[in-house]
């Protein structure tokens, strides 16, 4: 009876031993799992088995001091986490080594016993912000030996590029890779794949050249005064080609444009023969090169520019440097300029005489009223200023406006409208608005010079 009793108390004895070191192991468990990882845990390539959440930011502040090695070609690059655009997210790093251990009980028992035969690896923490994606933007490779040589083709004015760069930069996604994998561990360079890049100077003529097709894209027109007519003549997109002379400076790009005067004149000519209409052959003068340019530059700069309103003349006489300020009239074209400080201010068609030639020489302004009157035609004339004095006549010689007559209702009327061609006494006459500019601009004593 005793010996039963015995062994009742001791079954009693063992179940509550049993039981303390259960509870006791529970309660150790449970500090273990508040306070350490469990084992067979990795961050990358760094074991962090049994590790507190202070000691796995200690070596995870050791690991981001080593600077990643990077291989190109035969060149090594070492880069800071920072200069890459990587943040290490410790906080992370270890939310994730502890997720385990946050699971309720029983199964974080379960995972904990999993954890002794079984390795667990946790990515390392980078973040990779926009501030990577630039980086890679950025850091460009120049394998090439020497740089593009950029040149026109004289056929087709375009621009031509001999490729000699070769250009690359990072595969995103395997640098990408390669860092997450080799976080912590750069014995040797990590060696990333190369993406070759679309050569930007190939890109640029590209552009460019599209602005120059735009040039030569269709046909202008080119109508020219040519002192009371103004014909009008086609130029196809191989004259204007033929006319247009296109530079380029390889370094920055630049593309100028400019006109080839004699074959522009060459152009011109021959279409105006073509189309049936009387001209000299010398026939591109300053003012017709700079209309014509003016129209290119518009084109290239993307303008639908469909035709160009020039002046068939031989230019001015003189060169501006007679005096601070004069006016030229020159018979022959039937136009006039106005110089000040060396440079053509104004041109303007006139009309020179007829029944009395014009005088030819050298003049000042006489005289000057805002509305004259000529007893000899009984005409107004407006915008009057005179510079000679004829004998024969007993008259001057001026400058005016178109002269008028009235009506008996007192409405001004026009005699003669032909401007560009020979037509008055022997005065110049100008256009209404013309006139008006001119008188304003000479004074007495201005010099007028009259050339046939």
């Amino acid at each position: 009876m005793r010996h039963k009793i015995r062994s009742i108390l001791r079954r009693r004895r063992n179940r509550v031993l049993a039981i303390f070191i259960a509870v006791n192991f529970i309660l150790a468990f449970l500090i273990y799992s508040n306070l350490l990882t469990y084992p067979n845990t990795f961050i990358g390539t760094t074991n962090v088995s049994g590790k507190t959440a202070g000691q796995i930011k200690t070596l995870l502040t050791k690991e981001q001091s080593i600077l990643p090695k990077i291989q190109v070609k035969d060149r090594t690059y070492q880069y800071t986490y920072a200069q890459l655009g990587i943040v290490v997210d410790q906080n992370l790093a270890v939310h994730d080594a502890f997720a385990p251990n946050r699971k309720l009980f029983p199964l974080n028992l379960f995972s904990f016993f999993q954890s002794l035969v079984t390795k667990r690896t946790i990515a390392p923490p980078l973040m990779f912000t926009q501030a990577f994606d630039q980086f890679v933007s950025d850091m460009t490779f120049n394998f090439g030996d020497t740089p593009d040589d950029i040149s026109v083709d004289p056929e087709t004015k375009s621009l031509v590029v001999s490729e000699n760069s070769e250009f690359y930069r990072f595969d995103k996604q395997s640098l990408r890779a390669l860092l997450v994998t080799h976080f912590g561990s750069y014995v040797h360079p990590v060696y990333p794949q190369l993406a070759k890049i679309t050569n930007v100077t190939i890109t640029q003529v590209s552009d460019v050249n599209q602005k120059i097709a735009h040039i030569f894209s269709r046909p202008m027109m080119v109508y020219l005064d040519m002192g009371g007519t103004t014909p009008g003549v086609e130029l196809k997109e191989e004259d204007i080609r033929e006319a247009t002379v296109i530079a380029v400076t390889p370094g920055t790009l630049h593309v100028s444009i400019a006109v080839d005067p004699t074959a522009l004149n060459s152009v011109i000519t021959r279409r105006v023969h073509a189309s049936g209409f009387p001209i000299r052959d010398i026939v591109v003068t300053k003012n017709v090169q700079d209309d014509f340019l003016n129209a290119i530059n518009l084109r290239f700069a993307g303008e639908d520019i469909a035709a160009v309103s020039t002046t068939l003349d031989d230019g001015p006489n003189t060169d501006g440097s007679v005096a601070d300020k004069y006016i030229e009239v020159d018979i022959s074209q039937q136009r006039m300029y106005l110089f000040q400080n060396g440079k053509v201010l104004k041109t303007f068609p006139v009309s020179t005489g007829l029944d009395e030639p014009t005088p030819i020489g050298k003049f000042t302004v006489l005289n000057k009223m805002g509305l004259g009157f000529s007893t000899i035609y009984n005409v107004w004339l407006p915008w009057w200023m005179g510079f000679s004095y004829s004998d024969k006549l007993h008259a001057y010689f001026g400058i005016h406006e178109q002269p008028y007559v009235l009506t008996s209702e007192g409405k001004p009327i026009i005699p003669d409208n032909r401007l560009g061609t020979p037509s008055t006494g022997g005065c110049v006459a100008l256009a209404p608005g013309a006139a008006q500019e001119v008188y304003w601009f000479a004074s007495i004593g201005t010099p007028v010079y009259i050339y046939n």
